[in-house]
């Protein structure tokens, strides 16, 4: 898993299974996290028959800068996943 624009995912296109790709959360409260919660569970309900796990870097996200989000956006990720 790497990122998705300046990663190595077109050298490996057609050979490892799609991943699929969500919006960090806009900020720390928990309501920064809507589009992105929205989009996760779009991609488990659309393709739940595609995903095996959901990866994601827990409170704080740092390849991209230090980006924090609400921990309660992981409880809501893991009830989506658990539906």
């Amino acid at each position: 898993v790497c990122d998705p624009v300046n990663g190595m995912h077109s050298m490996f296109a057609g050979v490892l299974a799609q991943q699929f790709f969500v919006d960090s959360p806009n900020g720390p409260h928990l309501n920064d996290a809507a589009a992105t919660l929205a989009q996760i569970e779009d991609i488990l309900k659309d393709r739940s028959h595609e995903v095996a796990a959901v990866i994601l870097e827990p409170i704080v996200q740092g390849a991209g800068g230090m980006k924090f989000y609400h921990p309660s956006v992981l409880k809501r990720v893991r009830k989506l996943c658990d539906d």
